[in-house]
Order: C-alpha cells, then structure tokens, then sequence
C-alpha cells in the first residue's frame, strides 16, 4: 500500500513539474528557452547578404540597400524588442508570485499585443521595401523560395 502511495505521488510531482515547465518556457527571454518569441525571428540581414543574395543574383547595389533596410529596421525595433523582453520578465515574475492578479496579467499581455502589433507593421514595411527593390524574376524566385505554408502569410 505504501509503495503504491509513493508511486502515484512521484508520478504526480512529475507531472505537475514538466507541464510547470512547459508552460513557462513560453515565458523565457529571447533566445534563452526553446519557444520561440512570439513575434518570429529577429530580422536576419545575413540572409541577403549569403544564400538569399546567391540565389537572387542580387547586385551589389540591391545588397546594399537591402542591407540599410535591414539595419534601420533593427535600430527601429530595438527598443520594442527591449520591451517585449522586459514584459516577458513580469510575467514570469507574476506566475511566479504568491497570488495570482489577473488584471495585472492582462495588463502585461495588453501591453504585449501592442508591441506585437507595431513588430508585424515593422515586419511587413521591410518585406514591402526589399520586395520593391526586386525585378519581378527575382520576387517571383524569392515566393518560389519560401516554406510551404508561409505563401499566404507574404513573409
């Protein structure tokens, strides 16, 4: 009886443990866990300037101004990225917390949905601008390229 006691509380320790832990790996800062942000991955200007540029025959001149895009970009969203990082922190602080506050925790995620929001506008002004850069073989290229799935989304 007592082993059988002791089984069932390890394996609901377990449990409870391992669905704790996944539920706050969406909580972890950037880069630190396996969930990704919410938000998708940081602007990568490496991309145009190694395999995507390859691909595209981009010219030297569309890697440039690729490049500058990519890089305004990432002086722009620096300070959102910051943000979202820094509401991330308060969340785990308030599941770690004695007392749960929703209304605190709406606030934060409100607060998130905004940053989110001026992130994809921020996202899909570059993609618009590097697009524009294009000749119409390489956008086509480029669509061609993407994963499947992600066609619809225009990322």
């Amino acid at each position: 009886m007592k082993l059988k006691l002791m089984t069932a509380i390890v394996l609901t320790s377990a449990l409870l443990g391992g669905g704790a832990g996944a539920v706050l790996a969406g909580f972890e800062p950037l880069g630190a866990g396996l969930a990704p942000p919410p938000h998708g991955p940081e602007p990568r200007s490496g991309q145009f300037d190694g395999r995507m540029a390859k691909i595209l025959k981009l010219s030297t001149q569309q890697q440039q101004l690729i490049k500058e895009i990519l890089d305004a970009e990432m002086v722009q969203i620096k300070p959102l990225l910051d943000k979202m990082h820094e509401s991330r922190q308060l969340l785990m602080q308030a599941a770690d917390a004695m007392v749960f506050d929703e209304a605190v925790v709406r606030e934060i995620t409100a607060g998130q949905a905004k940053i989110e929001t001026e992130l994809i506008v921020s996202r899909i002004s570059v993609r618009n601008q590097i697009n524009n850069l294009l000749t119409a073989e390489q956008r086509e290229l480029e669509k061609s390229l993407r994963p499947e799935g992600r066609q619809a989304e225009g990322r």
